[in-house]
C-alpha cells in the first residue's frame, strides 16, 4: 500500500527502520502539529505522542494499558533483554518521551506488566474442596501463567528478599486457603508452601530455558549460523547411544524421548502432594 503525506498527501518512500514516516517534510509535520493545536481543547498535553481527542484519523489516546499491553507482547514474543522504553514506544507508533508521561521507568514498567500478567488468569472464585484439591488448582493456574508468559517466572520467584506485588500477594493468599480447616500452626503452612511452589517453579524453569533455548537457535539461524554439533537430546546426543551410560541411558531414552514436560510435571506434583499427605498423617492431621 503506498503511504502518503497526512499533510500534503504527496507519497512517501517507505522507511525500513523505526515507525512509518507520516509527512514528506518537517513544514507539513510543523504545519499539521498547528493544525492540531489550533484543533484542540485548551488544557490538552502538547506534543509527546498523546492524540486529540475527536479526531477520527488520530491514532489511539496514549495510556498506561496501551503501554504495559504492549510490554507484555514484547516480552512475550521475544523475552525481556528485547524490552526498553524505546522498543515499546516504536510498536505503538509514539515517541519515547511520550511513554516517560505515564510510566517512570522499565522497572516500573515490567512491575506493571507483571501485574496485568497475573490479574490476566483470575483466582478460584469458590473455596477448595479440600488442601490437595485446592494446591493442584493453584498448581494448574501457576503453570499455565508461565506458558503464557515465561518472562515473568524470573519476577515471582521465590525469594529470601522481600518483594511486594498486590497480585503476587493475591495469588499466595488464595493458595494459603487450601491449608484452612486443618489447624496448621503458620509455620507449618508455610513450610507446606514452600515445598509446593519449589517444585512448581522449578519445573517451570526447564520449561522456560528450553522457550529461550529455542528462541536463541532461531536466532542463530535467521543469521545463518551454524547449530552447535552436540546438544542435550535426540540422536546427536551420547546419552543415547546403546551402552554409553548403562543407567543414565536407558532412563533418557525411556523417560525424555520425547520429553513430555506437561506430563512429567503432573506426575511429580502428584509425589510432592504425597508427602505432604504422609507429613500431615505423621503429625495426626485429619486431611
Amino acid at each position: 500500500m503506498q503511504l502518503a503525506c497526512a499533510s500534503c498527501g504527496k507519497p512517501l518512500e517507505a522507511t525500513n527502520r523505526g515507525r512509518p514516516r507520516r509527512y514528506c517534510s518537517r513544514a507539513c509535520q510543523a504545519r499539521a502539529y498547528r493544525a492540531r493545536r489550533a484543533e484542540a481543547p485548551a488544557d490538552a498535553p502538547a506534543g509527546g505522542g498523546d492524540a486529540p481527542e475527536g479526531r477520527s484519523d488520530a491514532p489511539p489516546q496514549l495510556t498506561v494499558e496501551r503501554i504495559v499491553r504492549a510490554g507484555i507482547a514484547v516480552a512475550d514474543a521475544e523475552g525481556l533483554d528485547a524490552l526498553s522504553m524505546r522498543r515499546v514506544a516504536t510498536d505503538l507508533g509514539m515517541s519515547t518521551m511520550a511513554l516517560y508521561r505515564h510510566v517512570a521507568s522499565k522497572d516500573e514498567l515490567v512491575a506493571l506488566m507483571v501485574e496485568a500478567a497475573m490479574t490476566g488468569i483470575p483466582l478460584p472464585d469458590s473455596p477448595p474442596r479440600d488442601w490437595r484439591h485446592g494446591l493442584e488448582r493453584a498448581a494448574r493456574r501457576d503453570w499455565d501463567l508461565y506458558h503464557r508468559h515465561p518472562w515473568i517466572l524470573s519476577k515471582v520467584m521465590v525469594t529470601t528478599r522481600a518483594y511486594f506485588s498486590p497480585a503476587l500477594a493475591a495469588d499466595s493468599e488464595s493458595t494459603f486457603t487450601s491449608f484452612d480447616g486443618l489447624g496448621l500452626e503458620p509455620a507449618d503452612a508455610f513450610r507446606y508452601m514452600f515445598m509446593f511452589t519449589a517444585y512448581v517453579q522449578g519445573v517451570a524453569l526447564t520449561y522456560v530455558s528450553d522457550v529461550e533455548a529455542e528462541r536463541q537457535a532461531r536466532l542463530t539461524a535467521k543469521r545463518g549460523e551454524e547449530e552447535p554439533a552436540t546438544g542435550a537430546g535426540g540422536a546427536r546426543s551420547p546419552l543415547f547411544e546403546p551402552g554409553a551410560y548403562p543407567r543414565l541411558g536407558p532412563a533418557m531414552r525411556a523417560g525424555a524421548d520425547p520429553w513430555d514436560l506437561d506430563a512429567l510435571f503432573v506426575s511429580g506434583l502428584a509425589g510432592v502432594l504425597d508427602g505432604i499427605a504422609a507429613d500431615l498423617a505423621r503429625r495426626g492431621i485429619e486431611s
